[in-house]
């Protein structure tokens, strides 16, 4: 006895439903990966500038520090105290250009 080939049947709806399915998971997954790696580029850009401020108002503060050493050095008061004042050392000789005032 030979055997009928049987046609193909369409296949069924619960196939259908379940690569359906899963084509849904995959793209809702794709969707979700797509806009955290958006936000993470964001974020990113946003660590990025912040360190280039960071080190900006770090460089700003090493001008600052230096600066407070320097002003409370003596040759710093010693010049303020000469400019400002007019001051000298005992053990000094001043001219003056009288023509001049």
């Amino acid at each position: 006895m030979e055997k009928k080939a049987k046609p193909k049947k369409p296949k069924s709806k619960i196939f259908l439903i379940y690569v359906m399915f899963w084509v849904i998971i995959i793209g809702l997954s794709l969707m979700l990966i797509m806009d955290q790696a958006g936000e993470y580029n964001e974020l990113r850009a946003e660590a990025d500038h912040l360190q280039g401020e960071i080190d900006r108002i770090n460089a700003s503060n090493n001008v600052l520090e230096f600066q407070i050493e320097f002003f409370d050095s003596d040759a710093y008061i010693e010049q303020q105290a000469r400019d400002r004042l007019r001051m000298v050392r005992p053990d000094e000789i001043v001219f003056r250009n009288v023509a001049a005032e």
